[in-house]
């Protein structure tokens, strides 16, 4: 059950003093009237956790807590107020707002961590109705209406490290590119993020990454490595391969020069899964 007291707390989290320094930066507050930046992300936040399934619950729902109110330095909340808020305001602070926190999660817990691995993914939030199809209908794909969310995870500890969003028929490679690298860090992404010369800024940049080769990918193998008789019948191949193509699609040119390495894993019941990574020390399994 919903506590408010529980909500006052999550939201000590966040700094006034610094969402406001946010609002300054990007002048978020002009033209706010009696319903300011901080007003409503209290709302915002306050709809996430209780599971308002819209404006008028989410009314309701606020609003019967006023002795919590001065609290959380919030006031009462108009549906229609919210609503046009919603509509018309940018979106910018509250992303900054959402960097800034994942920044100090990091800050936190990375002189903890050690061999660091991130988990790269997109996923699609569908928004379709009265009130959105005026906005998200122009960008729909064929499967997806709305928005999509693009991730960074941090495996060791499950907070998120970067994210980004976009409308859903930006293809996953474009916002990826943005990705902070870190040297010494692995990056785990599927087959969506073929894009060669990316994969190359990752290798420059003194990280790893572990992906899924496509089936049209044009390479050589120039070595076969030795499987261990513990990976006997989960290793299917590993070898070192090259691309063979400088220009493989869209006639541009594909800066990967290097090695590669190639693992074939057995899956029963399906058809194998072909690994890709510029990780040429650790062993087959361990990939």
């Amino acid at each position: 059950m919903f506590r408010i007291s529980t909500f006052h707390q999550i939201m000590k989290g966040l700094p006034r003093s610094s969402f406001d320094q946010l609002v300054k930066k990007h002048k978020a507050d002009k033209y706010c009237k009696g319903f300011g930046p901080w007003q409503h992300l209290i709302a915002m936040v306050y709809a996430q956790l209780t599971n308002a399934e819209g404006l008028r619950p989410l009314e309701a729902g606020f609003n019967q807590h006023m002795a919590q109110h001065y609290h959380l330095n919030a006031r009462c909340i108009r549906r229609a107020t919210l609503a046009d808020a919603n509509e018309t305001r940018s979106i910018t602070v509250f992303n900054e707002t959402a960097n800034w926190l994942i920044s100090k999660v990091a800050g936190t817990l990375g002189k903890q961590a050690r061999d660091l691995v991130y988990l790269l993914d997109s996923t699609s939030i569908t928004l379709k109705g009265r009130e959105f199809d005026r906005w998200t209908m122009d960008h729909a794909t064929r499967h997806t209406q709305g928005l999509k969310l693009h991730l960074l995870l941090d495996a060791k500890t499950q907070t998120p490290s970067w994210q980004t969003i976009t409308a859903p028929n930006i293809n996953d490679v474009l916002p990826a590119r943005a990705v902070p690298l870190r040297a010494g860090a692995l990056y785990v992404f599927d087959k969506g993020y073929c894009d060669y010369n990316w994969w190359r800024l990752i290798d420059q940049a003194q990280a790893t990454f572990v992906t899924r080769f496509k089936r049209n990918a044009n390479v050589v193998a120039e070595d076969v490595l030795e499987i261990p008789a513990e990976a006997a019948g989960t290793i299917l191949s590993d070898e070192l391969v090259r691309f063979k193509n400088k220009t493989p699609g869209g006639r541009r040119r594909n800066h990967y020069d290097k090695q590669l390495r190639r693992v074939t894993v057995a899956r029963p019941g399906a058809a194998p899964l072909v690994f890709a990574t510029n990780d040429l020390q650790s062993t087959a399994l361990e990939i």
